[in-house]
Parts: C-alpha cells; structure tokens; sequence
C-alpha cells in the first residue's frame, strides 16, 4: 500500500516522506517544488527516494490534483495533506493568495478524495486554533482565531468535521507547533528564527524587533512527522482532533542562551520585546499519548538543538 503526501517537500512534510519510506512504505509526493528536489539538500530524503514517486502539483489546480490522486487511488491506504503557507510577519502580505492556498486548497484536497473514494485523510493543522489562549491548551478548548492564519486552520478543521460527518470520512487533525530541526536552514528563515537557531549555521548579530518576551512550544521535526505517522496508522481514534508538540515550554531566550552554550560563544543575537506571535503555550499532548501511544524523543531542547547542529554541520 501507499501514502500520498501534499506539500512532502516542506520541513514536516518531507520527514513524514522519509520515515514512511523507511518503514517500506511507497510514498506519493505532491509538491510545487518536485523539479528542484535535488537542489534542496533533503539529504535524508534522498537516502530513502527509490521508494518515493514525486508530482508537481498545486493544490489549487483541482483537474491536476484529480487526475493525480486517481492515478495512485488503488493503492492508497490515505492521505497526508501538509500544503501551508506558514505563519509569520508575512502572511498578510499576500492574504488572499495565502489564504486560499490553506483554505481552499485543503478543500480541494477534501473534495478530490471524496470523490475518488479515499476516505483517510489526516490534516496538517495547527496551534494557531487556540489563539492566545492561555496553555496548557487541550484539543475541547473553543477555537480562537488572532491571525489570518490561524483562521485558515480553524476552517480547515471544520472543512474536515463537516466532510466527515456528512460523508462518512476519516478526517483527523494533527494540531501542530512551532517546529525546528534537520531540514530547514535558519538562514532561509524569518529573522526571529534565525536569531534563536542561526549561530547552529554561523550566522551572527541577527537582531528581529520583537520575540524576546515569548515563551512556546517548540518541537522537533522528527517528533512532529512521527506523531502525524501515528495518527494517521491507527486503525480508528476515538477523536478528531490531536495536539502533536512536544508540550514542553520553552523561552525564546532560553533557547539562544543554549545554543551559545552548546557552541562555547555568544553571536551576537538579541531579540527585541514582545512575543513574535500571539499564541498561548504549550499544548497539551495527553491525547496523543492515550491514544496513539504518541512521546516525543526531544523533550530537551538542548538533546533537539545538538541534533540540529550535527546536520546543519554535515550539510555544509
């Protein structure tokens, strides 16, 4: 059997691709950026790329995704739809582009498998559903929209309840976190980001205006594509919605006083006040651990930034 994963050449997407493939599973990859995958340094990936198919695809092009995801129906056991445009600075600056790509385009990828007879789908959604309300936040929390963002993932979720219920589909949700780790350079990241991670890949004096006075939730990537693996191998669940996180907090300035340490110097970095984003922290993982045997490995931030230093190291 395989699994087809929109979006498999993001930070999530491409881990949940590899650890699939590991496992011996063939994995469908639809992703705009297939013809640059050599370029990307997905190194773990490609360890693994004679199990995987790749596609170019938009999920925006409903008569594209149709006629690939009937080419691979047969054999699908699901669907794992990561396409997101991320939360940041910048999504307000294209709000009707970014909106539809993780609005419409998840529906798109609802309607394409419920015609097609896929009923599992598990959804890459995110904290943002929360808000800033205060943590721990727990999946029976009411949605809370403080961004453009966040609204996309709360509509993609009611999108998901509604097509499930109506249809009879398996439509889960991975409510997902602030992620770093191997495969995603600081460097081609926002600036607050590059402050908190970028001395792993020699970059010095990033000073972002805001972010200091933050505290979140933020998980490795190989803990995140496990926990959306477990959600979506599970035979049934007794819910539609599960926080995968760490569910640990971290302050932003603990996390680039332990890079420091972990180097043996200071870069230079310095966050400004205020939070990067509002949202609350963390999340509560106690049904990801009752019910899919969910436990992340990196609950020590210092254990997940050594790892992300060893491959930052390598991909030079």
């Amino acid at each position: 059997m395989a699994v087809l994963i929109t979006g498999g050449l993001g930070h999530v997407g491409s881990w949940v691709a590899t650890l699939l493939a590991r496992q011996g599973k063939k994995v469908i990859i639809c992703d705009m950026a297939t013809p640059h995958v050599e370029r990307m340094g997905l190194d773990y990936l490609m360890e693994v790329r004679d199990k995987i198919h790749f596609e170019a695809v938009d999920v925006l092009d409903t008569h594209t995704l149709f006629e690939t995801f009937l080419r691979y129906r047969d054999e699908l056991e699901g669907v794992i739809h990561g396409v997101s445009v991320i939360a940041g600075p910048t999504f307000q600056t294209r709000p009707f582009k970014h909106l539809s790509i993780n609005a419409m385009g998840t529906l798109n990828v609802y309607e394409t498998c419920r015609l097609l007879g896929i009923d599992k789908v598990v959804n890459m959604s995110s904290g943002a559903v929360y808000g800033d309300a205060e943590g721990p936040q727990h999946e029976a929390m009411p949605y809370k929209a403080t961004d453009l963002y966040g609204a996309t993932k709360i509509s993609g979720e009611l999108y998901g309840d509604q097509y499930s219920a109506t249809f009879g589909m398996d439509i889960r949700q991975a409510r997902l976190f602030f992620v770093y780790g191997p495969g995603k350079r600081p460097s081609h990241m926002h600036a607050v980001y590059q402050a908190m991670f970028g001395p792993l890949e020699g970059l010095r004096d990033v000073r972002p205006d805001n972010g200091r006075d933050q505290t979140t939730d933020w998980t490795h990537v190989e803990d995140t594509a496990q926990g959306i693996i477990e959600l979506f191998d599970a035979d049934s669940v007794p819910h539609r919605h599960y926080n995968i996180s760490c569910g640990v907090p971290v302050a932003h300035q603990t996390i680039i006083d332990t890079v420091s340490d972990i180097l043996g110097h200071d870069s230079g970095m310095r966050l400004g006040p205020g939070p990067f984003v509002v949202r609350g922290s963390p999340l509560d993982i106690t049904r990801a651990r009752q019910d899919l045997g969910f436990e992340p490995k990196y609950t020590d931030i210092r254990q997940g930034l050594e790892d992300y230093h060893r491959w930052l190291a390598q991909a030079e």
